[in-house]
Parts: structure tokens; sequence; C-alpha cells
């Protein structure tokens, strides 16, 4: 079969007939976009409509499937099998069209009813906006399925003021959606450039000032960075590396000072550790935190005031027999290069794999009200 042969003699017909494609659309109830690919041979009409096109412009349906006028006509018994294949066409379509009807239907209640529970339980988040917009997609495309399948957008297409209306609902869905994706995008510059800063190193004794870094980083990493000495006068020998970086939502990296102290400094200094505490007021609660003597977890004892709280270890080991003082400070030690410290870390380094952050020691940080709230340690001069 020649479509474009089709075409061009349904189009010479319909010209005879002195008729528009748009009244043809509204004789046979169909699309002006129909009739216009009949006509340009990119689709063929359905077989239901054979036998009425043939009537309507008087010619054999053979003489419409060939594209051309016959001398002789179709006889009566192949326009009777032709007739009876359309009914059983038209039979077979009104049977299928039901049930896409009633899955239309279903679709478009369906989408309602989860479209309400997330709105009725909607939780901000990039994820939820997300699902949440599809929702309102998929009903929308659901609601025209449904309108469709029954013969009722055909109709609505036609007035004008229901045309504008979607026009109108398209721009408002565009301008939201566009506004998403501009600040999603905007979110993701953002963190890629931070992220993507390199590390602030610092190393020897004379860049260890305790209260610039509480100023700098203090905030960030919730300590107080009480084990870490005030001063380092009464050092013997002391070496100091800072490796820190303050990324969009956190700070990573780690703070190490090794000191080694005469026997006397030693034991006082050892004797301040252990005497580390911190106490959280809220309202009339209040909570006391001590320090922590730990003998299994590093290859020296250690005083660990915040073991992985928020992703963070605060701890000092102590060389009893070196007079040595190593104190440690790390902030997501997963990700960040420790390779030439690893004498300072865990034994175990599965242990810094941690699921709930929040549940870990720290001598910062307290619950109250069952778990509801969590305050951090703070006074009026801040960590000190």
């Amino acid at each position: 079969m020649d479509q474009q042969k089709v075409g061009s003699f349904l189009k010479e017909l319909r010209r005879k007939k002195g008729l528009t494609q748009e009244q043809l659309a509204e004789e046979f109830h169909t699309t002006n976009r129909s009739i216009s690919r009949w006509e340009n041979g990119r689709n063929m009409p359905d077989i239901s409509l054979l036998v009425e096109l043939a009537d309507f412009y008087d010619v054999d349906v053979r003489e419409l499937i060939d594209g051309e006028r016959k001398s002789e006509m179709m006889n009566e018994e192949v326009r009777e099998v032709a007739s009876k294949m359309a009914d059983y066409a038209v039979e077979q379509k009104s049977k299928l069209l039901i049930w896409v009807r009633c899955i239309s239907l279903a679709g478009v209640i369906l989408m309602a009813f989860v479209l309400g529970l997330q709105t009725f339980d909607y939780e901000p988040g990039i994820v939820s906006f997300i699902c949440y917009v599809l929702s309102v997609v998929a009903f929308i495309v659901m609601v025209i399925l449904a309108l469709h399948t029954n013969g009722m957008l055909e109709k609505l297409v036609k007035r004008k003021s229901f045309v504008t209306g979607c026009k109108v609902l398209v721009i408002a869905v565009g301008v939201v959606v566009l506004s998403f994706v501009i600040r999603v995008a905007l979110i993701i510059g953002l963190v890629v450039f931070v992220e993507s800063a390199p590390f602030k190193n610092q190393t020897g004794i004379e860049n260890y000032d305790k209260m610039k870094i509480l100023e700098e980083y203090g905030g960030d990493l919730n300590t107080g960075l009480f084990v870490f000495p005030n001063e380092t006068d009464n050092m013997l020998n002391a070496t100091f590396s800072s490796h820190l970086k303050t990324g969009l939502f956190d700070t990573d990296g780690y703070l190490i000072l090794q000191t080694q102290y005469s026997k006397e400094d030693y034991e006082a200094e050892v004797e301040r550790l252990s005497n580390i505490g911190c106490s959280i007021e809220f309202g009339a609660d209040k909570v006391s935190h001590q320090i922590q003597y730990d003998e299994k977890s590093y290859e020296l004892p250690a005083y660990v005031a915040v073991d992985g709280y928020d992703y963070i270890y605060e701890y000092a080991l102590v060389n009893e027999e070196k007079c040595e003082i190593t104190y440690i400070l790390l902030s997501y030690p997963e990700y960040v290069n420790l390779r030439d410290y690893e004498e300072y870390l865990k034994k175990d380094a599965s242990e810094y794999k941690i699921n709930d952050v929040l549940n870990q020691f720290s001598i910062y940080s307290a619950t109250f009200d069952g778990g509801q709230s969590w305050i951090e340690y703070y006074d009026e001069q801040g960590f000190s």
C-alpha cells in the first residue's frame, strides 16, 4: 500500500467536497491533526472508518486503499466483508477502550490519594520535593489520559478558557521547577567550590595557639579542646601539625601536638588530664561528664574527651616512660589522609565506622527531655 498515494487521494476527495480539514474532522468526530496525517501519508484511518469514508466520498473501499478510482465498482460481497471487518474492529476497540477508561480512572484516584498523603506528611528536603513534583506531574498525566479516553479532552480543548488555564498552569509549574533547579544547581556549585578548597596546613610549635584555633574552628568542631594545653612554656620538646578545612557544614582535618615534659611537669599534666570534666545545664537539669581513661583502644593509654560524637575524636595519649604526651583531635578521620600518624590511631580501624554518631561519647554534649533536646557545652566566653 502506498500511503502517500492514499493520502493524496483523500485530500483530492475532500477538496471536491469543498470541505476544510476542520469540517471533515467534525464530521468524523476526530481532530484536524488526524486528518492532516491521513492526507500527508503519515498515518492511515482506522479500518472502522474506511467504510464510512467510502460512503461519505461515494467511492469503493478498494479505491480508498489503492488511492485511485477504478473503472469497475467493488461488488456487494466485498463491501459486505469490509463492513463486517469494520464492525468487528469497532467492537474490539470498544472493549479495549472500556478497560483503558477503568484503568485511567483508577490511576487518577490512586494518584490523588498518594498526592494527598505526601501533602499531609510532607517533610522538607531535596528528595521529598522531587518526589512530590513527580507525583504532581504523574497526577496531571493520569487526569489527561482519563479525559482523553472518556472523550472529554477533545471537547475541552475547543474551549479557550480551558486552554488558557492549562497554559497558565504549565507556566506556573515550569517556574516552580526552574527555580528549584536553579537553587539546586547553586547549592551543588557552592558545595563543589567549598569542598574543593585546599586544607590549611600549619606546622611548628610556634603556630600552636589554642584560643585562635577555638575562635576559628571551635563552633564547627563542637569542642572546647579541654584536652589540649593552654600554654607551651613548660614543654621540653614539642611538634605541632594542623591540617584543617572548613567545609559547607563542618570542619575536616586534624590537630596533633606532641610534647615531652620533665618528670614533674609530666605528672602535673597527667593530673590535669585525669580531672577534666564538663557540666551542661538545661533549665533545672544538669549533666556532668568526666573524661574517660582508655587502655584498650590505642597503643598507649588515652584520656578521651570525645569518641566519635559528630565524627569528632579528641584525646591525649600518655607515654610515662618517655614523659611524653600526644594531644590529638580528628574530624572525619575516614576522609583525611592519616598515614603518617597511624601509631596514634585506634588499633581497630572499624571502630571509626559509626552509624549513630550522636550517641557517641562527648564531654561537651548531653541530651535532655528523654533524648529530644541536644545541648552543647557553652559559657559566656565560649569554649575554654
